[in-house]
């Protein structure tokens, strides 16, 4: 029996405004208006038009209406962290900038040294406005209350924000890109039952102890043992190694910690700054063969202690996606006029020794660029 599809097949002439607006039985103008990004047409009908512009096959030349446009200047207010989780997200939000670059948005780029600086920097943006600025990429420390200030002030100027790591209701208007710390620890808890026999002690790191997302992710882990009933227990190695000067004490503490629990079974590196001190302590105990350490996030060092078989096992937070989400949204609500969603998720994923090599290659994850 031979199946047949039928398509579709659009005219040997190109698609116009006109074709469009016959398939939707609405006026040129609501048509031209919408894949203009002009206002003076509701978001549901805009919305509608350009899913049946995609549809029929009408390419929209962004680039070409950006021309006549005044530049639009966005600002990324972010941490780094040589190498480790917040350029990644610098990566991702630069790989989606070059994508961009024919569309007349101006990129300014402010790294912030701590909660303080992003506040300095915040206002500063805010003080300029809308006058200058159409979109800002930023993220959650601790929801201080200055930064929120400060994150108001830009929604009421109806500056575009998107705000990486946090799922906030307030102020209202803002974008997020949520952690998911809470799957993240459930996902850590049902790795961790796979690859032990359900007894003993699992040693993880603290983070910092002020963070929102941090305490979130260990409580959901020890949460999602609780509710299995495995027999595991979870002890918190105090501290956090934010700067190289306060490696040794972290890793001293490692140490004295798989000392007083002689039955810990599994490692885990809360943050990406404590992979490489999780490794040492476990190194240096003599331990490597008998506990298993799963690293947080996917970069250069962990996959090196991942094929020398000292990480069991990698979870990436997918910081790549987080920046290139992040300014992707930003111009879908600048440019095109699009409301994207108020939360936007990143996948999670487990980076093993068979599949590190799909990482490498990913061109959407792009690790190593």
């Amino acid at each position: 029996m031979v199946m047949s599809r039928q398509y579709n097949v659009k005219g040997t002439g190109p698609i116009t405004i006109k074709d469009i607006s016959a398939r939707l039985n609405v006026s040129a103008t609501s048509v031209h208006r919408a894949l203009s990004g002009k206002e003076g047409v509701g978001e549901q009908l805009r919305r509608q038009i350009l899913e049946t512009a995609k549809e029929m096959g009408y390419e929209i030349n962004y680039a070409a209406s950006s021309i006549k446009r005044a530049t639009r200047y966005v600002a990324a207010v972010l941490p780094d962290d040589e190498g480790l989780y917040f350029e990644y997200i610098w990566k991702g939000f630069r790989a989606m900038a070059k994508e961009v670059k024919g569309l007349n948005i101006e990129i300014e780029e402010f790294v912030c040294r701590n909660e303080q600086n992003q506040y300095e920097l915040l206002k500063q943006i805010a003080d300029a406005g809308s006058e200058k600025y159409a979109g800002v990429v930023t993220f959650s420390y601790t929801r201080n209350p200055k930064v929120l200030l400060q994150l108001q002030r830009l929604v009421a100027q109806k500056v575009v924000t998107i705000v990486i790591d946090d799922e906030l209701k307030e102020p209202e208007g803002l974008y997020c890109i949520p952690s998911n710390e809470k799957v993240l620890g459930q996902v850590v808890g049902e790795l961790i039952n796979l690859i032990t026999f359900g007894t003993g002690t699992v040693l993880v790191s603290e983070g910092r102890s002020d963070s929102k997302i941090h305490i979130n992710k260990i409580q959901s882990l020890v949460d999602y043992l609780q509710e299995k009933e495995s027999g595991l227990s979870v002890e918190i190695v105090r501290g956090c190694s934010m700067h190289h000067e306060e490696d040794e004490a972290v890793c001293q503490a490692v140490k004295d910690a798989l000392k007083r629990y002689p039955d810990v079974v599994v490692c885990y590196a809360l943050t990406s700054y404590d992979n490489e001190l999780m490794v040492k302590a476990v190194k240096e105990m003599g331990l490597l063969n008998q506990i298993s350490i799963i690293g947080t996030d996917l970069n250069e060092s962990t996959a090196n202690m991942l094929r020398a078989g000292e990480l069991k096992a990698i979870i990436n937070q997918g910081a790549y996606m987080k920046g290139y989400s992040g300014l992707s949204i930003l111009v879908d609500a600048i440019i095109k006029h699009m409301e994207p969603p108020r939360r936007v998720d990143c996948p999670i994923d487990i980076v093993l020794q068979g599949n590190l090599s799909l990482y490498e290659r990913s061109n959407h994850i792009k690790v190593w660029r």
